[in-house]
C-alpha cells in the first residue's frame, strides 16, 4: 500500500474511535445471542468481562489500522492475556475464535462505512481487507497457542485427578454418561470433539510423557498424557482433518514406536482405541522411531494381534524358502518382498528390484514351487503377503536353516 491509501485508511480508522464502544457493543450482544448455551449460563461477572474485553480489542484493532506504533505490541499482549482468562473460565476454545471472527467481520463493515464516507480509494479498502483479516490468523493463532498453555497448566494442577479419569477411561467407564461428562470437564475436551488416542512405547524408560504434550501444545494440539506400565498414552482432542499433522509432530518429536487410533465412539470408544493405537506401534519394528495409524496398518495389525499365528502361518507358507542360505535364501526373500507390494506383477517387481523380469519371473517361480503357493491365485498371494509381514517384524521365529 503506498503512502497515499495508507494515509487515507489512516484517517478512515480514525474517524471510527468515537464509535468504538458502539461498534464493540453490537459485537458482544451478537456473541451473546449466538453462543447463549456458552455465555448464558455464565454469570454476570463474565458477560461484563466480556463486553469489556472486546471494547478494549475493538480500540486497539482501530489503533493499529490507525497506523500507530505502539498499538500492536498492545494488541498482541490483549490477545495472550484473552486467551489465558478465557481458559481460566471455561469457555470453549471454538467459542473464543468464533468471537474473533465476528469482531473482524463488524469491524471490517464499519471500516468500509467509514471509508466510503470519507472517500478513500476502493484499492486501499481492498488492501486494508486483506490486512484485516490475514491478522485475523494470527490473533487466533496466539489466542489458541495461549489458551492451550493455560489449559494445560490447569490440568497440571489437578495432575492426580487427571491420571485418575484417564486410567478410569481405560477400564472402560467411559460408557457412564454421568461420567464422561464429568471426564470432558476435567480433561478441558468439548461436548463434541473428536478423539486421536495416542500410546507411545519409548526407547528409554520414562518418568513423565511430558515432552509429548508440550510438542504437540507447541503445534496447537491439546493432550492428555500418563503412564500405563512402561509406556504412555496419550488423548487428543480436534479435528480428524488434523490427526496427520499431528502425527508428523510427534515423529519429529519423540524417539520410539508411536501407535494411533481413532476414538470412533468418543470417550465410550477409548478402551477400543487403546488397543488398536497399542497394536499399530507394535506393528513397527522394536528398533525403529515412527508413528502408524492403525488404518493404516491393519494387515500388519492382523499378524501382529496373534504372533502364534503368524509363526504357523510363516511355519505353513514360506518356511522351505527360509531353510535356505546365503544368496540364494536372500534373492528370493527379496523377490517375495517385491512381488507381494506390486500384487503379483513381475513386472511390477523387476523395476522394484531394478533387475530383468525373466530373472524376477524365474525367482517367483522358484518361490511358488517351493511353498506350493501361487502369486496368481488371490487367497494364495494374500497369505505370501501375510507370511511376509510377520517375518519382516520378528514376530516369527526363523526355522532353523540348512543347506539348499
Amino acid at each position: 500500500m503506498d503512502e497515499t491509501h495508507r494515509e487515507q485508511m489512516a484517517r478512515a480508522a480514525a474517524a471510527l474511535l468515537p464509535r468504538s464502544n458502539a461498534i464493540a457493543d453490537a459485537i458482544t450482544d451478537e456473541l451473546l445471542a449466538t453462543e447463549e448455551a456458552s455465555y448464558g449460563s455464565a454469570g454476570d461477572e463474565v458477560r461484563a468481562d466480556l463486553r469489556a474485553s472486546i471494547r478494549a480489542h475493538i480500540r486497539d484493532g482501530i489503533l493499529m489500522l490507525a497506523d500507530q506504533p505502539e498499538a500492536r505490541r498492545k494488541a498482541v499482549d490483549l490477545w495472550r492475556e484473552t486467551g489465558q482468562r478465557r481458559a481460566r473460565q471455561g469457555v470453549p476454545l471454538a467459542v473464543v475464535l468464533h468471537s474473533y471472527t465476528l469482531g473482524t467481520r463488524l469491524l471490517w463493515d464499519a471500516l468500509v462505512e467509514s471509508g466510503q464516507t470519507l472517500g478513500v480509494d476502493p484499492a486501499a479498502l481492498l488492501s486494508t481487507g486483506q490486512t484485516l483479516w490475514s491478522d485475523l490468523d494470527t490473533q487466533s493463532q496466539i489466542v489458541r497457542e495461549r489458551y492451550r498453555r493455560e489449559e494445560l497448566a490447569l490440568h497440571d494442577q489437578d495432575a492426580a485427578r487427571v491420571e485418575e479419569v484417564l486410567s478410569a477411561l481405560l477400564q472402560g467407564r467411559g460408557s457412564d454418561p454421568e461420567f464422561a461428562a464429568e471426564a470432558r470437564r476435567v480433561l478441558g475436551l468439548g461436548a463434541d470433539s473428536e478423539l486421536l488416542c495416542l500410546v507411545w512405547l519409548p526407547r528409554q524408560q520414562l518418568s513423565s510423557p511430558s515432552l509429548a504434550s508440550e510438542r504437540l501444545l507447541n503445534a496447537g494440539y491439546t493432550s492428555c498424557w500418563w503412564m500405563h506400565g512402561e509406556h504412555a498414552v496419550g488423548i487428543a482432542s480436534g479435528s480428524p482433518d488434523d490427526w496427520g499433522r499431528l502425527r508428523e509432530v510427534m515423529a519429529r518429536s519423540v524417539r520410539g514406536r508411536v501407535g494411533t487410533a481413532t476414538c470412533r465412539d468418543g470417550l465410550t470408544g477409548v478402551v477400543a482405541a487403546y488397543h488398536h493405537a497399542l497394536t499399530a506401534a507394535t506393528t513397527l519394528s522394536p528398533s525403529s522411531d515412527g508413528v502408524a495409524d492403525i488404518v493404516d496398518h491393519l494387515p500388519e495389525a492382523i499378524v501382529a494381534g496373534s504372533p502364534e499365528l503368524a509363526s504357523l502361518l510363516v511355519e505353513e507358507t514360506i518356511a522351505p524358502v527360509l531353510h535356505l542360505t546365503g544368496a540364494t535364501r536372500q534373492a528370493l526373500l527379496e523377490t517375495l518382498g517385491a512381488a507381494v507390494r506390486h500384487g503379483g506383477s513381475a513386472s511390477g517387481a523387476a523395476e522394484a528390484l531394478v533387475c530383468h523380469r525373466n530373472t524376477v519371473l524365474y525367482r517367483m517361480k522358484r518361490i511358488e514351487g517351493l511353498t506350493g503357493y501361487s502369486f496368481d491365485v488371490p487367497r494364495d498371494r494374500l497369505m505370501l503377503t501375510l507370511a511376509w509381514l510377520a517375518i519382516r517384524r520378528g514376530e516369527a521365529l526363523e526355522p532353523e536353516r540348512s543347506t539348499p
